[in-house]
């Protein structure tokens, strides 16, 4: 495996990732508990359209010096982590995304790229990062393993963003 900082023109290589997935379980947060619900998605892999969006947000997070890095088996980019370039609040920053190819799901990648990342998040000054998670149970469950907790209160702009999502801090 090879890890790289991407620049800008490698950034359409998110759609080498193969993001399908079955889902049978969502989280919401109530009374600022995290509920889990049986709802079913079969996600089969990109949507051109979101694809592009994510791309584009990408490109803009690499322009305001955000950093993007690339997990890579046999120069196809299987993983991807990235994070935003400013503290939130003087010591918390943004992870912006983490993708895993389906095929190495469950094998220590997504751990490596949020080791990378929060490494450099430290070197950065950052205490603690900041995770708008997909409220999909592997993806939350993911994160709380590594000892991300409930943000309380969430960001209120990054929760206006994404009011889905869970909310969560993972001290580093």
């Amino acid at each position: 495996m090879e890890f790289k900082w991407l620049v800008r023109d490698e950034l359409s290589q998110l759609k080498d990732i193969d993001r399908k997935e079955f889902v049978g379980e969502v989280y919401y947060v109530r009374n600022q508990t995290l509920r889990l619900v049986k709802e079913y998605y079969d996600i089969e892999g990109w949507l051109e359209s979101e694809l592009t969006i994510y791309v584009q947000r990408l490109e803009s997070l690499f322009d305001r010096d955000g950093i993007i890095i690339g997990a890579y088996e046999q120069d196809v980019l299987v993983g991807l982590v990235s994070l935003e370039s400013y503290l939130i609040d003087g010591k918390t920053m943004k992870l912006d995304m983490l993708y895993v190819s389906h095929d190495y799901r469950g094998k220590g990648l997504g751990r490596r790229l949020i080791d990378i990342i929060a490494q450099e998040a430290t070197e950065l000054g950052a205490k603690e990062l900041y995770i708008s998670a997909t409220p999909v149970r592997n993806t939350v469950d993911f994160y709380l393993r590594l000892g991300a907790e409930l943000a309380n209160p969430p960001d209120i702009y990054l929760f206006e963003l994404e009011p889905l999502d869970i909310h969560l801090i993972l001290p580093i």
